[in-house]
């Protein structure tokens, strides 16, 4: 049915896959494809999933009084379900009609009840409608169609057909009463005995046979449940909560933007070796936690909200690195920053911190980190802040509080039984490492997160591309420190979060030794030699120093530098496999008498001259392990600037979030798709392999994503990622 532009990007905001439909057309066949809308259906709440099921009982199509008569609703909950569906697109509201765009529909049955008796009115025979009726009490009269009219009629007494019922034997009562509650269908089974207790309810009438399935009637298990039953719409069940001191989040959510930043900066320089079955293995698992100063399960959780964020990719599936989008990510403001993580979290389909598919006992066994799988517990996970969002500020409950309130909001917790208290439990524990929770209650910065979320982040909108600004999270982070407290005891100490400048400058000539409120860095001998080492020189640093300093910078640490810096230089190594020079004679002696050093193999030629028999690199690092402070000068004899090899893999730049309301107008804009087009559109929202012809070539291509104009995917033919404009297609074709 026609949208305006409003309807359309109310839409796209909740389901923004169906951006990529090129015309109305397409959505709207895109809306009715039931493959597209369960895993959308599987995300609300059971009250949505009581009038989809309404709906779908009713044929398709119905209005709210018939709805109202249908279903029990104390709460007057109605509205809002309806709402709900509408806005996803799994209904459709004309006044008081509600339509459903699917056919036959979500739901194999609804209720768990069977198809209405006259749906089988040309697989059952009339000699079985008659026997049908007699066993209901009637006399059976007239044709065919006056025969189902008879047993409808009798069927609507539910206390004579649960009369009847109580005569059965004790085997078809009990198939019965299965089949009653649902499903109400038992599937290619063949009973030949006439004594099988499914043939008594044949000829009983109570179950009808339809090939090799047998099915009872609607109406059937309808008199059977009694005269009172009706579906209810229950809202959610009562949250069991108590007092919790209303936390911030802020220490929590530093420390988390803290340990993904060192994680990152790992990889760039000691890139994390992968199994060649893919993922992180123990054995590296332990050097990365040990890296991030953090236990194992806590490691994790950064490894997947860093690759869910793309700020770590694989490099031909060997080794975990950095990627190029790291540098935009760490220009970031705080609040932007922190929300990329809780973004990347809230998207993730498994539980970092309680690895497994959990879908039955034969997969419960740990996966490796970073990839992603399919599994209920983002489901889950997205249930738990829903709930806690419905408690007032000061008030938090436990894994088992939760349990009633989380099943009633997604499906999940009972597809996912063997897993489901676990998730429920990593929910909260990850989201406590994050501070979006703590002791089981929103923070103040869990609950600003989620109000933007819910409204299409308005407040990040106005704030500007780096998401800091005057509302939201941007009021709730520290401003971001420019110069830092330099003490006495070499220590520097920076108030907050540093500016990105600052944090620079101190990660490159001192050692980071805590992160709260205020981070600690401090100054060593080893720390300044670094930054030596690295091109600059003592009168620089000095400047450095002064400059980034909230107060005149201590003599302590002026004296620091300053020594360091005589000392530093004084023994030069260049040349292969290596030559070293010391301007002291007593140095050249004293290296090659080292016992410490006797791997070097150095040899005197000269009073000031030593050659080695090791490349200059490993020269260097054994002479600093020794507590020298040696540079390495080039062929011309001036020194050379040594810096950290820091890798950053290319990935593609991060599109701009979902503009729902530009996708409205251009799909309205699209009047009539070609079949290209629509294949391309299709090719995008369900995932499937498309056939494109493109520079006179067939191209089998899978992982589509249209952005714009542009579309990007995997070409098998030419093993490579592939990007073209989407007019460049003139030819497309779903397999």
């Amino acid at each position: 049915m026609p949208r305006t532009t409003a309807e359309l990007t109310a839409l796209l905001d909740h389901r923004p896959e169906l951006a990529a439909a090129p015309s109305q057309e397409v959505l709207e066949r895109l809306l009715a494809r039931p493959d597209l809308a369960v895993p959308v259906l599987l995300d609300l709440d059971a009250d949505c999933h009581t009038v989809s099921q309404a709906v779908q009982a009713a044929g398709g199509e119905t209005t709210r009084a018939e709805l109202a008569a249908t279903l029990r609703d104390p709460h007057g909950r109605l509205d809002d379900a309806l709402g709900t569906l509408a806005a996803h697109g799994l209904i459709a509201l004309d006044g008081d009609t509600v339509r459903s765009p699917h056919h036959p529909g979500l739901w194999a049955h609804p209720f768990g009840l069977g198809r209405p008796l006259r749906e089988f009115t040309k697989k059952i025979t009339a000699e079985a409608l008659k026997a049908m009726v007699k066993a209901l009490g009637g006399q059976p009269l007239g044709r065919k169609a006056d025969l189902v009219t008879q047993a409808e009629e009798l069927l609507r007494n539910g206390a004579s057909v649960r009369a009847t019922a109580a005569r059965f034997p004790r085997q078809a009562a009990e198939l019965l009463k299965t089949m009653t509650v649902g499903p109400p269908v038992l599937e290619q089974l063949y009973y030949g005995s006439s004594e099988h207790p499914v043939q008594r309810l044949v000829k009983a009438g109570f179950v009808i046979r339809d090939g090799w399935n047998y099915e009872m009637p609607q109406e059937v298990a309808l008199a059977l449940r009694g005269d009172g039953w009706q579906p209810a719409l229950t809202g959610q069940p009562g949250v069991p909560a108590g007092p919790r001191t209303d936390a911030d989040g802020v220490s929590a959510a530093l420390a988390a933007i803290d340990r993904v930043e060192a994680l990152v900066e790992l990889a760039a320089t000691t890139p994390i070796a992968e199994l060649k079955s893919g993922g992180v293995g123990v054995r590296e698992l332990k050097r990365v936690s040990k890296a991030l100063g953090v236990p194992e399960q806590e490691a994790v959780l950064w490894l997947d909200v860093a690759y869910g964020a793309d700020l770590l990719a694989s490099e031909s599936d060997e080794q975990l690195v950095s990627t190029t989008l790291v540098d935009d990510w760490l220009a970031r403001s705080p609040d932007a920053r922190w929300r990329a993580l809780t973004d990347a979290w809230h998207g993730l389909p498994q539980a970092a911190t309680y690895r497994v598919v959990g879908c039955c006992a034969d997969h419960m066994e740990p996966m490796s980190p970073p990839y992603e799988f399919e599994c209920g517990a983002g489901r889950i996970r997205r249930a738990v802040l829903d709930v806690l969002r419905t408690l007032s500020p000061g008030l938090g409950t436990d894994a088992a509080g939760l349990r009633a309130a989380v099943g009633w909001r997604t499906r999940a917790l009972v597809d996912s039984a063997h897993a489901a208290d676990e998730f429920v439990a990593a929910a909260l524990r990850e989201g406590e490492l994050l501070g979006i929770m703590a002791d089981g209650a929103l923070t103040q910065l869990g609950r600003a997160l989620l109000a933007e979320q819910g409204s299409g982040r308005k407040e990040a909108d106005e704030a500007g591309p780096d998401g800091g600004g005057v509302g939201g999270l941007g009021r709730l982070f520290p401003i971001p420190s420019a110069t830092a407290t330099l003490q006495n005891d070499l220590t520097a100490i920076v108030s907050g979060l540093p500016t990105p400048d600052l944090a620079a400058f101190l990660n490159a000539c001192a050692d980071l030794e805590s992160r709260d409120r205020a981070s600690v860095w401090r100054f060593s001998e080893k720390t300044i030699r670094g930054a030596l080492d690295s091109g600059t020189d003592a009168d620089t640093l000095l400047a450095d120093l002064a400059r980034f300093s909230a107060k005149t910078v201590p003599q302590p640490l002026r004296y620091l530098v300053t020594d360091t810096a005589r000392k530093h230089g004084t023994i030069k190594v260049a040349g292969t496999p290596s030559v070293i020079i010391a301007s002291d004679p007593a140095v050249i002696a004293e290296l090659c008498g080292a016992r410490a050093l006797r791997k070097l193999g150095l040899r005197q030629i000269a009073p000031t001259v030593a050659l080695g028999g090791l490349p200059p690199d490993e020269t260097l690092r054994l002479l600093r392990q020794s507590g020298h402070a040696p540079v390495a000068v080039s062929a011309d004899g001036t020194i050379k600037a040594e810096s950290a090899r820091r890798r950053r893999l290319p990935v593609e730049a991060l599109g701009q979030r979902n503009d729902a309301a530009a996708a409205a107008a251009a799909i309205l804009q699209g009047g009539k798709s070609s079949t290209a087009g629509e294949a391309l559109a299709l090719a995008a929202v369900t995932g499937e392999v498309i056939v494109i012809v493109w520079q006179r070539r067939e191209h089998y291509m899978e992982d589509l994503t249209i952005t714009g104009n542009v579309v990007t995917g995997y070409c098998h033919d030419c093993d490579a990622d592939h990007t073209l404009e989407r007019t460049e297609v003139k030819k497309a074709y779903l397999l």
